[in-house]
This record gives C-alpha cells, structure tokens and sequence, in this order.
C-alpha cells in the first residue's frame, strides 16, 4: 500500500512567539478529518515547536487510522 500524506503544523516557534497561539483540540480533529476524507491522505507528519502539542494531534490522526509521525522542529 502505498502512502499518501502531507504535513500538519501545530505551530512554530521563532523568537519566542508560536505561529499559532491558540490550538483547539476540536479544530485540530476536524482539520484532520478534512486531510483525510477530503484529500485521500493516509499518512500524515505532525510537526511543531511545542512537544506538548504533537502527542494529541498524533493522538487523534491515529484515531482517524492515518499514519502520524511528529515530529519537533527546532527553535529558530
């Protein structure tokens, strides 16, 4: 089977500011439901600043049976 995906950020950090200040955990289930019953996804590589950000949204995409992979960016 072959993997189809895209990245999802749950916001980056640089000088101290998050690009995205406010992260629903409601939006998140729903942007993802839209990655993959919209886009045909069925990988997904959740990225961000924030370590505790990245285990609930590969929480939820793993409920949504895509493949999540976090990843953490570094701080710029």
């Amino acid at each position: 089977m072959r993997a189809r995906g895209m990245t999802y950020d749950t916001g980056f950090v640089v000088h101290g500011q998050i690009s995205r200040e406010h992260l629903d955990p409601a939006v998140v289930r729903r942007e993802l439901a839209i990655i993959r019953d919209d886009l045909h996804c069925n990988a997904i590589q959740i990225i961000g600043g924030d370590p505790d950000r990245l285990e609930p949204a590969a929480g939820a995409a793993a409920i949504r049976r895509t493949q999540p992979r976090p990843t953490r960016r570094r701080r710029w």
